[in-house]
């Protein structure tokens, strides 16, 4: 298994916050009511993105 080079990104959020309870390493905060991913904290393990209902989380190659 190849290990992921991209990034996780944040368009469109509703501000449900589900994606920042489910992080495990805690990347993901709010900035001007809008939720952010910290790349330097976050692990690419994707939980946010299945988490997302709204799909408003997408990993970037």
């Amino acid at each position: 298994m190849s290990e992921k080079t991209g990034y996780v990104a944040v368009f469109g959020c509703k501000r449900c916050g589900k994606c920042k309870n489910i992080c495990p390493v805690d990347a993901i905060y709010e900035e001007n009511e809008l939720s952010k991913i910290d790349t330097k904290k976050c692990t690419l393990c994707m939980k946010c993105i299945d988490e997302c209902t709204n799909r408003s989380i997408i990993y970037m190659e």
